[in-house]
């Protein structure tokens, strides 16, 4: 039978990125990474005073057809203006231990934080360190009518030392429609689109086909909408090619990028999609059980707790193979046997460490949960990691009883 078992720590593949449920702002994990990361990304609460509710599908036919779905907080944003003062300045002295020399700190907040955020910064790594005040801005939502409306961010690149690695070609962009039209059009002897303006006694050129390349104002990255295929669920969200174009020029393959708060974990995506190493913290545990089904559960160690009160998981396991029937928690007291269940991973448990050999996980493209997994031989009891719907983590170790 499957007995609850306090599974802390769980490594999948070579365990080489790191996704830690904690403070971000304290605890052991700090230390290590002291001084090692050429980025610091940071999108926390933006003091909008809410609570923000994480919506994930549930059973299969919520990842077929998106409904039925479940709800629950993700998290909370009501601090006082002191306690957010504090929680932004401690945020920047943490990237500032984490970074390396000449890494870079990017913080992403809106206009109710931004301005006080600035000071902080300059305070915290020196004014002279500032490198970018970058301002995303994007049609969402509805307007007001009593003010402007208020539709973009405000993203601050510090740098923890000068000089600093940047390299904006990395960063190409579409060239946008009617881009220098100002200009007397032409065409070259190789057929390629250009126009010039005569200064000085020269003719300079602008082709057509050239990349153009961001200034600090971003206007052709659009917001996530409903229906986008990006969406975890996770309220916040941000679009990955918004954390590709901030990253590209900053981290080369092999880098160390930590997120400290990180959400659905956008900018761990990325940085795997760059070659980067990453280490993502958050105080949600719903947050890096999202983030570790958003990265297929690749490469990672994950540091996150399980609940211990009220969970079932029923099944066998014999002959190296683990069948799975039902599973209960708390949350979620009723359905089919297998709904409640977002994924499942299998392996060997050595000293409390779930060392993964198969992972089981839903997705719109595959959206039934394959209930069978096959074992090699081992010395180790058999461990079974179990996320719900909702994120929650519940481990399991099996006792054969007739033994």
């Amino acid at each position: 039978m499957f007995r609850t078992c306090p599974i802390g720590r769980t490594v999948f593949g070579g365990g080489g990125n790191r996704l830690i449920c904690g403070d971000a702002l304290q605890g052991a994990w700090a230390a290590e990474y002291e001084g090692r990361a050429r980025a610091v990304m940071c999108d926390p609460p933006f003091f909008t005073k809410a609570s923000y509710a994480l919506r994930r599908p549930f059973g299969e036919d919520g990842w077929r057809c998106g409904k039925p779905v479940c709800t629950a907080t993700a998290y909370d944003d009501r601090m006082s203006a002191e306690a957010y003062g504090d929680f932004l300045r401690a945020l920047a002295e943490q990237a500032k231990r984490l970074l390396m020399p000449g890494g870079l700190f990017c913080l992403h907040l809106d206009w109710r934080a931004s301005a006080r955020a600035r000071l902080i910064c300059d305070e915290v790594f020196g004014e002279r360190q500032f490198v970018n005040e970058i301002i995303w801005a994007y049609e969402s939502g509805g307007r007001t009518q009593r003010h402007f409306p208020r539709k973009h961010d405000t993203i601050l690149l510090y740098a923890a030392s000068l000089p600093f690695r940047f390299s904006l070609e990395k960063a190409p962009m579409s060239a946008p429609r009617g881009r220098k039209s100002h200009l007397k059009r032409g065409v070259d002897e190789d057929g390629r689109a250009y126009g010039s303006i005569r200064s000085g006694g020269r003719e300079y050129r602008y082709y057509d086909d050239e990349p153009a390349f961001p200034t600090d104002v971003w206007t052709d990255i659009s917001h996530l909408q409903q229906l986008d295929p990006e969406r975890t669920g996770y309220p916040t969200q941000k679009p990955q090619a918004l954390l590709e174009r901030l990253l590209r020029p900053i981290a080369e393959p092999g880098d160390l990028v930590i997120d400290l708060c990180c959400g659905s974990g956008t900018a761990s995506a990325v940085a795997s999609l760059l070659g980067c190493r990453f280490t993502a913290v958050d105080s949600a545990v719903s947050a890096i059980s999202v983030t570790q089904h958003r990265l297929r559960a690749q490469n990672l160690t994950v540091d996150a707790p399980c609940e211990q009160e009220g969970a079932a998981l029923s099944g066998t396991c014999a002959g190296g193979v683990v069948t799975l029937s039902g599973f209960r928690s708390p949350r979620f007291p009723d359905g089919a046997p297998l709904d409640a269940l977002e994924s499942w991973t299998v392996g060997t448990l050595e000293e409390g460490v779930l060392r993964a050999k198969e992972t089981f996980l839903r997705t719109p493209q595959n959206p039934a949960l394959p209930q069978l997994a096959f074992l090699q031989p081992s010395a180790g009891p058999v461990g079974v990691l179990c996320v719900d719907a909702l994120g929650g983590r519940h481990g399991f170790v099996w006792e054969d009883t007739e033994t």
